[in-house]
């Protein structure tokens, strides 16, 4: 199951939240006000590179650090 962020529209907490894909946080509990409802976030995510880096492993010259057309 992936990790999410949720916000609380009470009082502007972030929560993470290890749930399924389809959670929308209505039935979560802010850990700070204990309102029950919160927002998903969008947030980012990391990703190691081909070679454990940041994507500047066995890239090309002309690869725009997403990797997708240079292997």
């Amino acid at each position: 199951m992936p990790m999410y962020e949720f916000g609380c529209p009470n009082c502007g907490g972030v929560t993470t939240e290890l749930c399924k894909m389809g959670e929308i946080g209505e039935q979560l509990m802010c850990s700070k006000c204990g309102h029950t409802g919160l927002t998903k976030h969008i947030s980012g995510f990391a990703s190691l590179g081909i070679s454990g880096g940041a994507g500047s492993g066995g890239c090309s010259s002309g690869c725009s650090g997403n990797c997708t057309g240079c292997q």
